[in-house]
């Protein structure tokens, strides 16, 4: 490191140049990876756990509320989630997802 630089630092940190370098030692162990090094997204749970989240919220219009607010709060979360799942499948399907 220049000497400039961890002048800089050392007055930023106040003094913790050790800590500073102990951070690069760190961030330079660390692998360096791309997204498709990744594991891939359990797509199929994923659309498991959306169709159960859509049914409780669903059936969550049931119950000993008296006003609509909730209803309609209820049914707007249900459908968005429903529009993101059917625009997920039709990205999926078309290939522009993976």
């Amino acid at each position: 490191m220049p000497d400039c630089i961890a002048a800089t630092a050392t007055r930023a940190v106040g003094g913790g140049l050790e800590s500073r370098e102990k951070d690069l030692i760190v961030a330079a162990e660390e692998p360096v990876t791309s997204p498709d090094q990744h594991a891939p997204t359990p797509v199929k749970a994923a659309r498991i756990a959306g169709t159960v989240v859509i049914v409780m919220l669903l059936l969550m219009l049931f119950g000993n509320h008296e006003g609509n607010v909730e209803s309609i709060w209820l049914i707007s979360i249900a459908g968005i989630l429903a529009a993101i799942m059917i625009i997920d499948i039709v990205l999926r399907r078309n290939g522009l997802r993976d």
